[in-house]
């Protein structure tokens, strides 16, 4: 439980004076008289954060974000809030426990997509309007009157937001600014963590669930690219006022082409708009099965024994890469799927039919028997092959190689089901 230690009319009467100081940045305000008083009462009022430079630091920023006018133009700048305003929205984060993040990804490339939403992720346009206010582009320019959002731009666009919440540590408003400084130093930085990720976690799981549908099924040009988006970068919108925001990408970064219209009197203009790869007509039915209810078995599969090993990571990697690195990423993933350790150890590995198959005649069994066709089994067996050749430096001949035993309709999703894109592969 948190004590009180005086009246939040302290706060205020101290918030209300910041206010009205002449226009100046987080660094000149740490060491202006009224700022040192005001952080000697938070630090009365709420006894359970520290002291020291960085707590002033940390203090400035939230400032900032919550609109103390000083810090964001002055007061007719149109950013500034009330005290009133700023203490309630302090004094909510420097209790809070957790805040809400909003992982904002642009799916580039993808032609107009039906809105889906799969527990707390969600695929869909937005208005300009909507943008902004995802954005938070009040804290943004608060943070930096010099960065720029084009939600106009961006609003041509189908977005993949994913809503996770966040439990804070016990580092306190300090650690929640400069989390670098609070680094444990003694650990080995040289370690590898085998499926760390640069993506978010929660992204990571919402891509895994997106890459659930046939896209390459359902793309126009499959023989050309079986995805059907691409996600370039994704931006991070902390509700914790002590978190540091950065600047949005530009519009820029996702890909456009030129475009033309012609206007009522007959006269052309050309524009850009964005890059897009063609659909199916009726690829909204196998978009739209992914719902709360599909998401719910995806998260209950993934909390099985399959998934202790990396079919995720792998997955997901392979919709991340190119070329080889896709291929072998897409071919890991079945193994992961299944395979076993046990397949590795000719002595306590179970024989079949009285012979005692190596690893890989294993994984080409279970598929061909798992989803009752041995073209499947055959055709996986073939595209390891492949994959050996490629890794212990073999030679391998110029001309296409095509594996025909892989039908349109690729192999079972939940194995990997991306074997169709390599259904002509060029070496």
């Amino acid at each position: 439980m948190n004590v009180t230690v005086g009246p939040p009319v302290d706060i205020l009467h101290e918030l209300e004076q910041l206010g009205r100081a002449p226009a100046t940045d987080v660094n000149h305000l740490q060491n202006t008289p009224a700022f040192l008083r005001f952080a000697e009462l938070c630090q009365t009022r709420y006894p359970q954060i520290r002291s020291g430079s960085m707590l002033r630091l940390s203090l400035a920023s939230a400032l900032r974000q919550l609109g103390l006018a000083c810090l964001v133009g002055g007061q007719g700048s149109g950013l500034a809030a009330s005290a009133a305003e700023i203490s309630d929205g302090l004094d909510k984060a420097i209790r809070s426990t957790a805040s809400r993040r909003l992982h904002l990804c642009p799916l580039d490339l993808a032609s107009r997509l039906p809105t889906i939403s799969f527990g707390p992720n969600q695929v869909r346009c937005f208005s300009a309007t909507e943008l902004e206010e995802l954005f938070d582009v009040l804290r943004l320019h608060r943070a930096n009157q010099n960065w720029s959002f084009d939600s106009k731009r961006f609003s041509e666009f189908n977005w993949l937001v994913v809503d996770e919440k966040v439990s804070h540590d016990d580092m306190g408003p300090d650690g929640r600014t400069l989390p670098g400084l609070f680094v444990n130093l003694s650990q080995d930085f040289g370690r590898i963590e085998p499926h760390k990720t640069s993506l978010p976690s929660s992204v990571e799981a919402a891509l895994f669930g997106l890459l659930t549908i046939p896209w390459e099924q359902i793309a126009e040009y499959k023989d050309m690219e079986w995805r059907g988006f691409r996600v370039p970068w994704v931006y991070t919108v902390d509700s914790d006022v002590f978190a540091r925001r950065v600047p949005p990408p530009s519009p820029d970064s996702l890909s456009w082409e030129p475009a033309w219209q012609f206007d009522v009197n007959g006269d052309e203009h050309e524009y850009e708009a964005p890059v897009a790869y063609p659909l199916n007509d009726d690829s909204d039915s196998a978009i739209t099965w992914l719902t709360d209810d599909a998401w719910s078995d995806i998260v209950a599969a993934r909390r099985t024994t399959l998934f202790d090993r990396p079919v995720a990571h792998f997955f997901v990697r392979g919709f991340q890469s190119e070329a080889i690195d896709e291929f072998l990423a897409h071919i890991s993933t079945i193994e992961a799927a299944l395979g076993l350790p046990l397949d590795h150890d000719p002595r306590a590995r179970k024989k079949i039919e009285g012979k005692n198959p190596g690893a890989t005649r294993r994984a080409t069994l279970r598929i061909s028997g798992l989803l009752n066709d041995g073209s499947f089994g055959n055709a996986y067996s073939k595209l390891f092959g492949l994959r050996s050749d490629f890794l212990h430096g073999r030679p391998m001949a110029d001309d296409p190689g095509t594996i025909d035993e892989v039908p349109e309709n690729s192999l079972a999703r939940w194995c990997a089901g991306l074997l169709a894109p390599y259904r002509r592969i060029r070496w």
